[in-house]
């Protein structure tokens, strides 16, 4: 498994090869801000890739970025999917910009490969979003009705450009550390590619409560709002939000939020089994995830075969 490398070697290859099952090739900053399971200065990856013979055993660099050997290919994929995803990232925040105006939303962050403009033509686009403690079904519930209203919710075979509404949490249950499964290499990683576009102090107290992700990514901090990618807040939207939450935050807003449930909840009956509990699909009070093809163990093992078959 990658013999006669030293630790630092090791981890910036181990780097290369998991970006390379999404066809991405890496900068020397993204190494290092992602490098898995070591910890060290920029300076020290720079001069790894400066100086060591070792490693271009395994990768080869052209035009600032490295790949394994003979994949200089996916360069052209990667500015591709880039193009792709600033597409999709815009019409994201259009829908966004509807979800703000709604009580007790908090964050909404794009994820999986999105967060770093990963995307194909094909691709739909993950939203991520924590909700106020209380009323998770409620906010489900009109979230959907305006994404489904805006004719761009995932259903069915209807997936490009559509919106994925399949993640909530609420801000009583940050840390999520306990859906991830033994050597979930893929959950650290979605974890940093996070990228918040409404609600970035949320982001920030859900980052601090899932600490974790730095036993493995050791480099990694936050990821910080891109100008001209964000959602803001503007003092009407803030406070139209504010004043239906000042009328619903008491018996009436519970009372709705468990009519929303019971609702929700007899259609998904209909629709699948209702696992409780789980880490694909979750769904309580606090939490629910609808992932039914999750594919995190199908990364993690083609990842583990990489590395092992070196």
């Amino acid at each position: 498994m990658l013999k006669n490398l030293e630790k630092l070697e090791r981890a910036i290859v181990r780097t290369i090869f998991y970006y390379d099952i999404f066809d991405y090739p890496l900068t020397s900053f993204e190494l290092w801000t992602w490098l898995l399971d070591y910890k060290c200065s920029l300076y020290d990856v720079e001069n790894c890739l400066s100086n060591s013979a070792n490693i271009f055993r395994y990768i080869e660099s052209k035009d600032s970025f490295y790949f394994i050997k003979g994949r200089r290919d996916i360069i052209k994929i990667r500015k591709d999917h880039r193009d792709f995803s600033i597409i999709k990232w815009k019409k994201a925040l259009k829908i966004v910009n509807r979800i703000k105006f709604l009580p007790f939303v908090k964050m909404v962050a794009l994820c999986n490969s999105i967060g770093y403009f990963n995307l194909n033509k094909e691709s739909d686009i993950d939203l991520f979003i924590i909700i106020r403690g209380k009323y998770i079904w409620f906010s489900r519930f009109f979230i959907t009705l305006i994404v489904q209203l805006s004719g761009v919710r995932r259903h069915g075979k209807k997936i490009e450009d559509r919106i994925c509404l399949s993640f909530y949490i609420t801000d009583e249950n940050l840390n999520i550390e306990n859906l991830q499964y033994k050597n979930d290499i893929y959950f650290y990683y979605w974890m940093i590619h996070l990228m918040p576009i409404f609600g970035y102090k949320t982001y920030i107290d859900f980052m601090k409560k899932n600490i974790w992700v730095k036993d493995r990514i050791f480099n990694f901090e936050k990821n910080d709002p891109i100008d001209s990618f964000i959602v803001s807040d503007s003092r009407f939207s803030k406070n139209f939000r504010l004043f239906l939450e000042k009328i619903l935050d008491n018996f009436l807003g519970i009372s709705f939020n468990l009519l929303l449930k019971n609702l929700q909840l007899a259609k998904m009956s209909f629709k699948r089994n209702i696992v409780h509990d789980d880490k694909d699909v979750v769904i309580n009070d606090n939490i629910l995830k609808f992932h039914e093809n999750d594919r995190r163990k199908y990364y993690r093992d083609i990842f583990l075969k990489k590395i092992n078959n070196k």
